[in-house]
């Protein structure tokens, strides 16, 4: 039987300040399923002024709930993510874009309305409710926290190779993908802030590349208690120069520089979804070398 855990709300008393910030928990009788992760998508832009308010949001997310949560930063759209030209300024001349964050901006129309915007755990799709301010953050996450699932996940990963085991808590039809992405934290560049262009701004979980996306098995039904496996081989500076070349050659207003990437500072992102509904089940980060 799946235990449980109740969030208990400290609420702290600030006398010098009268703005509350962060996510606003109103159920004190919350309860979370310590087994469920969830993800949140937080499309995003170096020239976006109000996106490091979602950022900050993401975080004061991660310090109620801790390793539950996952983030993943995509940087999307050539209004807010586009690079500098050459000969506007020194400043914002990186690239974060990527064909994964692109083709999923588009496929689900994200940007379209404009950013910061982010998708929890993908759900709403059908129903066009997937694509929400940061505002309405905390309340799906604590309502997606309560969710039983079907699969756990744990990975295995280096610079070379990269293992997902998927574990059947239940027997499901199988209408599942499964995705293996890289991201990478503690990139300094420029952002813009509000008013401020901020030059040494810290970019977390920034999506770098996708690994894997495709069924997770070609069994028409997956049995509880299996342990599905699979491997991925990996070359980091192939898939650095990938990014690269579609900056260079695809990416609109690309200038290819989308490169130094430090190993030392990636993570693997592993999820599972629903691919009918399009509802992310379970997610799972590892650090590259763990």
């Amino acid at each position: 039987m799946k235990k449980y855990i109740t969030i208990v709300t400290l609420i702290l008393a600030v006398t010098s300040c009268d703005i509350v910030e962060g996510p606003y928990i109103t159920n004190l009788d919350s309860y979370v399923n310590p087994d469920k992760k969830v993800l949140i998508e937080d499309f995003t832009g170096h020239l976006c002024p109000n996106c490091p308010d979602a950022a900050r949001e993401i975080e004061a997310i991660h310090d109620i709930y801790g390793d539950q949560i996952i983030a993943l930063a995509i940087h999307v759209s050539t209004s807010f993510a586009r690079p500098y030209f050459a000969n506007q300024a020194p400043s914002f001349q990186y690239d974060f874009r990527t064909e994964w964050g692109d083709n999923w901006d588009n496929y689900y129309n994200i940007s379209i309305n404009g950013l910061p915007k982010g998708m929890i755990n993908r759900i709403g799709f059908q129903d066009e409710s997937h694509a929400l301010g940061k505002d309405e953050w905390a309340s799906i996450v604590a309502n997606e926290l309560k969710k039983e699932t079907d699969f756990s996940i744990s990975i295995e990963a280096d610079t070379n190779q990269i293992t997902v085991y998927s574990t059947l808590e239940n027997t499901v039809s199988n209408n599942y993908n499964l995705v293996v992405c890289l991201a990478e934290s503690n990139i300094i560049n420029w952002q813009k802030d509000g008013q401020n262009n901020i030059a040494d701004y810290q970019h977390n979980h920034v999506l770098r590349s996708v690994v894997y996306d495709d069924k997770i098995s070609n069994q028409n039904t997956l049995a509880g208690g299996i342990v599905l496996e699979n491997t991925f081989n990996i070359n980091i500076n192939e898939l650095e120069q990938y990014n690269i070349d579609y900056s260079n050659n695809i990416a609109e207003v690309g200038n290819g520089n989308a490169g130094s990437w430090n190993a030392d500072n990636m993570s693997v992102i592993a999820y599972i979804y629903n691919s009918i509904t399009k509802e992310i089940v379970q997610v799972e980060e590892v650090d590259l070398n763990n």
